[in-house]
């Protein structure tokens, strides 16, 4: 039963309605005008029953590593933002989503003491025309948390990935740091170092996390499955990436 449930919910009733059309349509031989609901069947299938976008995805996150407790010393972490969204009703007052491993990854570094500053970029939420930094939300929940945030910095509102390298890249030379440790997920590293090494940051290493592809899940690749949303989710963040690498280098930030 667990194994149908799938079948059930919204998508795979589509799924089942549209090639219980078509099979109808072909055994009634009647073909004309099939390749089109044909097609989108055929593309539906593919991305909601096999791990294309995951491979496509796993691609960009590149060979994951274990856990290395031997990243460098440095000056500074820096995580991007994404992994959290400031919120009215949490008690922590901010909501973590699907990257906010990029947090609790930075957070760990912190902890292991890789650097006496932990950076946090993030983007701007607008509620009632009043402007809502992610990272001072998340400082402000760690702090009701009881953990030590004196050697935390929030970046602000930032615009995008290139905002936080700018930023970070004033902050290098006001503090004079030399080296920073670069925290994000694993599919947007490759844009990310590139973004901040044209912005002059010098990096001591990355360290990525946050892998949704299912090729690095344990126990979830599977060649063939009944419909699931997930590969319409890692196709989107894959295609994002695509699109950003592509825009951010013609621009030339990176």
């Amino acid at each position: 039963m667990k194994t149908l449930i799938p079948l059930l919910q919204p998508l795979g009733v589509i799924w089942v309605l549209l090639g219980s059309w078509l099979l109808w349509r072909l055994w009634r031989h009647r073909w004309q005008d099939l390749w089109l609901p044909g097609l989108a069947w055929v593309i539906f299938s593919v991305m909601t029953c096999t791990p294309l976008a995951s491979l496509l995805m796993a691609r960009l996150e590149g060979v994951p590593k274990m856990p290395d407790k031997e990243w460098p010393v440095v000056d500074a972490i820096v995580c991007l933002g994404g992994g959290a969204e400031p919120s009215f009703v949490e008690p922590t007052g901010f909501h973590l989503n699907p990257s906010a491993d990029r947090l609790s990854t930075a957070l760990m570094l912190h902890a292991q003491k890789k650097a006496p500053v932990l950076v946090l970029g993030g983007g701007g939420y607008k509620e009632s025309g009043v402007m809502h930094s992610e990272a001072d939300r998340v400082l402000k929940g760690l702090e009701l948390m009881g953990l030590e945030t004196s050697g935390m910095v929030s970046l602000g509102v930032c615009a995008n990935t290139r905002d936080e390298a700018l930023k970070v890249s004033a902050l290098m030379k006001e503090r004079g740091w030399t080296k920073i440790l670069l925290v994000t997920s694993a599919f947007h590293m490759p844009r990310a170092e590139g973004t901040f090494v044209k912005a002059g940051v010098s990096l001591g290493g990355t360290v990525r996390c946050n892998y949704v592809s299912s090729v690095n899940h344990v126990g979830d690749f599977r060649w063939l499955h009944l419909p699931h949303a997930n590969g319409f989710n890692v196709y989107k963040y894959w295609f994002h990436e695509v699109i950003g690498t592509w825009v951010y280098q013609w621009r030339g930030w990176m």
